[in-house]
């Protein structure tokens, strides 16, 4: 069974992250799926937009901290895991094709890497967010690029460092999702056809012009800082703190850092 269902209807091609008892996480399947669809819509000259979607109350909890491949050292030196994760996220910021996040669950982690790299996205009520990584003992070194050029200093430090869940409208107000949905004034799928509408009016070409302008900046710090930040998130993830996270997690308990007072 596929990770990631690719539909197409008239010029728009749907890309569903379809692991729900999985919690959409992020392991090489999904991972694989994410870089087909991409590779498949941009293929296709009567695609105009994607919309990146999920089944299942979760949009996507990070890691999948049961794929090792996503986390192992050889050596020291950091595996193809990392780097695959940030290929996707660089194919997200890259693709031709506009593209929007229809959420309407929760998105954690490394999910939020891939949020960050879409051009819209519409979340609706029942949607939250949140960078969860120090509390497993890891940092969320290779999605930070993408993730801080929509953020503030201030907001990314309360959300990095305070690991909390960040509810929609605190999301719209910092500038992380262009659009929250409540349970009064429409609808996700709604939001997302009006922006559809607006897309099918415009030239192709200027289009992906216009997105390469947006994202050109946070691309070149991708550019400039990958090996940093895959070096750094392996040497976390290799870490002991990260294995007594990871297991705590996995147990439901608490890891050993962990303090009332």
């Amino acid at each position: 069974m596929t990770s990631v269902v690719y539909t197409l209807e008239g010029s728009t091609a749907t890309l569903t992250l379809d692991a729900p008892e999985n919690r959409n996480a992020i392991n090489q399947a999904l991972l694989q799926g994410i870089s087909e669809g991409l590779d498949r819509a941009s293929a296709d000259d009567s695609v105009r937009s994607i919309v990146l979607t999920h089944t299942g109350s979760v949009f996507c909890a990070g890691a999948d901290l049961k794929d090792h491949s996503l986390n192992d050292t050889e050596g020291g030196t950091p595996t193809t895991g990392a780097s695959t994760a940030n290929a996707v996220i660089r194919e997200l910021l890259t693709c031709p094709k506009p593209i929007i996040a229809a959420v309407h669950g929760h998105v954690r982690a490394g999910g939020m890497g891939f949020v960050a790299a879409c051009d819209f996205v519409v979340a609706g009520p029942q949607s939250t967010f949140g960078l969860t990584e120090v509390r497993i003992g890891v940092v969320a070194a290779m999605i930070a690029p993408v993730v801080l050029a929509r953020l503030g200093d201030r907001t990314a430090a309360g959300w990095l460092l305070r690991a909390r869940t960040i509810t929609p409208d605190e999301a719209l107000s910092a500038g992380f999702i262009s659009h929250a949905i409540t349970d009064t004034d429409g609808s996700v799928d709604g939001t997302v056809e009006e922006i559809l509408t607006d897309l099918r009016k415009a030239a192709p070409a200027a289009l992906e012009a216009s997105k390469m302008l947006v994202n050109r900046h946070v691309l070149e710090l991708m550019d400039t800082r990958e090996q940093d930040m895959v070096e750094l998130s392996q040497r976390f993830f290799g870490g002991d703190d990260a294995k007594a996270g990871m297991t705590a997690f996995l147990n439901k308990q608490h890891p050993p850092w962990v303090l009332d007072a």
